[in-house]
């Protein structure tokens, strides 16, 4: 008789989380330098203003922009979660914003920047980044928590272990910018969802909402996830409501009313977060949307996109399944030695990640492994189905959502895709070794009973 195999004990899980966030915590010293560092510590001079010389007029939108243009561009378009994390860190430890760097200067070299005081100070640069590590800590806690969820505790161990072993996860999770908290608030938004479809009371609702206004507080794209994740929940208490066959209007327009309360909430934690918007709340989404597509011309024109929708899904393939190492963008940043040394130290240390990616035959595979892992998805009885809806919603609408508007081949663009495919690979390696597993316990208990039957 094949013995069963044991559980995995509870405080394993404890241990587990301790080992991962170990890992990213551990090279967050040692990450490769990026310009966008010097922009966010520079913006967190806000929370001053905000807390300590308490002087709105620094912040509030200015429809004129007669006074410091780079500033409110920068404050408007860019999430308020980290700067005011990396702001209460310099307050606590005696920066005032005169003492901060300047802007990164794009259109100069790093000496210019490095003479000119654009460039942290490696004390407070150091504390940011851990912040920011600790935030993908936390979101990698949380990935663990959705899928063990949404699915099953062998496919949230694999795919937590992949999603923290991702180099441009950890590349970018690291450093002292805004993908700590965008990832977080990404994994919350989904861990939040999850956790509606099994706990239906208004109290589920309020706690979607302030996730959801956290998510898109810390970096405007998530409201993409949000967006996504609100149309999984619908399809699927519709389609229960319609399996049981309630059509009663008392039930369906309660359900309808308790879904006003996530956007609701959604909208005030999103501006009690972003004290910019105060004056002008109504006015200021498509004042965003201008800006932002402004922000993607002017990269494509200066830095050089995608020429054709090929192209595009050449880049796709590249950082979304061959996982691709981007340390920076801008091409003549190679030429800098001090960043060279800093990758070649970082890779050397073994904290790095898992560097086998970024080739065409790891791309194949893991597409391959993708595609196992949707078709398990969707067949797998195992699975509830409203998992299986939110699952389904999201991976398959971020990633068409992410191939059509991405017009740039940089890494950092395709980072919300990573958790996605931690988890299809992992689905797809979990049922393939559950399937050879069964059938290798089927072929001993076969050739048991033929033994048994031949002594007899």
């Amino acid at each position: 008789m094949t013995p069963v195999p044991k559980r995995i004990p509870r405080w394993a899980d404890a241990i587990w989380f301790a080992l991962l966030s170990a890992y990213i915590l551990a090279g967050t010293a040692i990450v490769p330098f990026h310009g966008d560092e010097s922009t966010l510590i520079h913006m967190s001079q806000d929370y001053h203003f905000l807390f300590v010389e308490v002087d709105m007029s620094k912040i509030l939108y200015d429809r004129d922009w007669s006074d410091r243009r780079a500033h409110q561009r920068s404050r408007l378009i860019d999430g308020t979660i980290s700067k005011l994390i990396y702001g209460w860190l310099a307050a606590h430890k005696g920066y005032r914003p005169e003492d901060l760097n300047g802007f990164w200067r794009w259109d100069f070299n790093y000496d210019f920047n490095y003479t000119d005081n654009r460039v942290p100070d490696a004390r407070l640069l150091a504390a940011a980044r851990m912040a920011s590590a600790v935030q993908l800590a936390l979101a990698a806690i949380v990935f663990f928590q959705f899928v063990q969820i949404s699915l099953n505790r062998p496919t949230a161990y694999l795919a937590s272990a992949l999603f923290v072993l991702h180099p441009n996860v950890l590349i970018n999770g690291r450093r002292a910018m805004m993908e700590g908290s965008h990832l977080l608030g990404l994994m919350l938004v989904l861990l939040a969802g999850a956790w509606l479809l099994r706990e239906r009371r208004w109290y589920a609702y309020v706690l979607l909402g302030v996730c959801m206004g956290f998510a898109v507080a810390a970096k405007h794209p998530n409201i993409i996830v949000c967006a996504l994740v609100y149309l999984a929940l619908l399809l699927a208490m519709r389609r229960q409501r319609r399996r049981e066959r309630d059509q009663h209007k008392k039930t369906v327009w309660r359900e309808r009313a308790v879904f006003i309360i996530s956007p609701f909430v959604a909208a005030l934690v999103f501006l009690l977060l972003n004290p910019a918007w105060w004056s002008a709340p109504l006015e200021l989404p498509p004042v965003i949307i201008d800006l932002r597509s402004a922000l993607l011309k002017g990269q494509v024109q200066q830095f050089g996109g995608y020429n054709s929708f090929a192209e595009q899904m050449q880049g796709f393939f590249r950082y979304v399944f061959a996982a691709e190492h981007q340390y920076f963008e801008v091409a003549r940043w190679s030429g800098y030695d001090v960043i060279t040394a800093q990758i070649q130290h970082y890779e050397r240390s073994g904290q790095a990640g898992s560097l086998i990616g970024g080739t065409a035959l790891t791309g194949w595979l893991s597409l391959l492994l993708a595609l196992i892992g949707i078709f398990h998805l969707v067949r797998s009885a195992a699975i509830q189905a409203s998992s299986r809806i939110l699952l389904l919603v999201w991976i398959l609408g971020s990633a068409l959502i992410t191939l059509a508007v991405t017009p740039l081949p940089w890494a950092r663009y395709y980072l919300p895709l990573a958790p996605a495919m931690a988890i299809l690979v992992s689905l797809a390696v979990v049922a393939l070794a559950s399937s050879l597993r069964n059938r290798n316990s089927k072929s001993r208990s076969a050739a048991e009973t033929i033994q048994r039957a031949n002594t007899e």
